[in-house]
């Protein structure tokens, strides 16, 4: 089995969005409710295995007071 690099970055996504969830006191079911998902969607971002439209990204930032920052950085032997 290969490494896939966008599988490691959605896990850490949902990691921090369980994270954030969690310290605001929010179940799954209401953080589905609030992004108009069912409870399964949102346990499948959480795990990493959904890969989410930028929309959503900004939604969830939303909905947690957050603003979403995106930072591209060089990497060992980019362009």
């Amino acid at each position: 089995m290969t490494y896939n690099a966008d599988e490691g970055l959605l896990i850490r996504i949902g990691r921090k969005i369980r994270i954030l969830r969690e310290s605001s006191h929010m179940t799954q079911g209401v953080l589905a409710k609030k992004l108009r998902f069912k409870k399964e969607a949102v346990a499948r971002i959480e795990k990493g295995e959904y890969n989410m439209l930028m929309n959503t990204l900004f939604k969830i930032a939303h909905i947690f007071g957050r603003r979403l920052k995106i930072t591209f950085v060089k990497r060992k032997g980019g362009v």
